[in-house]
């Protein structure tokens, strides 16, 4: 058994060492601290299981599932993130990873998305599987319009995460090393897509979707 953690935070990585050390004391695990370091590593070696935090240096978003199955075609990946679940798994399972973990869940949960991929299944939170739901029926089970968090684009949900944050939009600006206009211009596009007017309406409206 391999696994890949492609993952630059130290005590994060050291923790993910740990777990699997405890859960699968025979397998190999590698690390990457660079997307492009990742691709590197997967032009030398195979893996049962790739580890990926989506804010990893150099990434390319919902782009890095096409990018490391070029790599190594069937190549399983787990997304393991500080972003918000509710916002972000959607997409990233659309785009092809396997299955979707926030970082402040319970150790037993990552061991249980991990086997679970290993078992060739997928991988999403209750909560992300009621929101899933809640996408497609409403409580009498009719079809209903959808979570309409799923049509904004990558960078749009990175600026309404760090909007929901309480970010400015000279910090987001900073932050995503854009321009203050840009920033409004995806802010105007968050607020029509969502079908809201101020960032108060935001939160309330995101807050359905939980």
């Amino acid at each position: 058994m391999k696994f890949l953690c492609i993952e630059d935070h130290p005590l994060i990585l050291l923790g993910l060492r740990m777990v699997f050390a405890e859960y699968y004391p025979r397998a190999v695990v590698s690390h990457a601290e660079t997307f492009p370091e990742a691709l590197a590593i997967l032009e030398q070696e195979r893996f049962d299981l790739a580890v990926l935090d989506i804010d990893i240096p150099g990434g390319e978003n919902v782009r890095m599932m096409k990018i490391l199955r070029e790599k190594q075609p069937g190549l399983s990946i787990l997304i393991h993130s500080a972003f918000d679940e509710k916002v972000y798994a959607l997409p990233y399972l659309q785009a092809g990873a396997d299955g979707f973990i926030s970082k402040q869940a319970p150790q037993e949960e990552f061991v249980n998305a991990v086997q679970s991929i290993l078992d060739h299944g997928r991988y999403v939170s209750y909560d992300v599987q009621q929101i899933f739901l809640s996408s497609f029926t409403d409580v009498s089970g009719r079809t209903r319009g959808g979570n309409p968090i799923v049509s904004l684009s990558p960078r749009e949900r990175r600026v309404m995460q760090l909007m929901t944050e309480g970010k400015w939009t000279k910090e987001i600006a900073a932050i995503m090393n854009l321009k203050e206009n840009t920033i409004s211009t995806y802010k105007r596009r968050i607020y029509d897509k969502m079908e809201v007017k101020d960032p108060i309406e935001l939160s309330k409206k995101i807050a359905l979707f939980r």
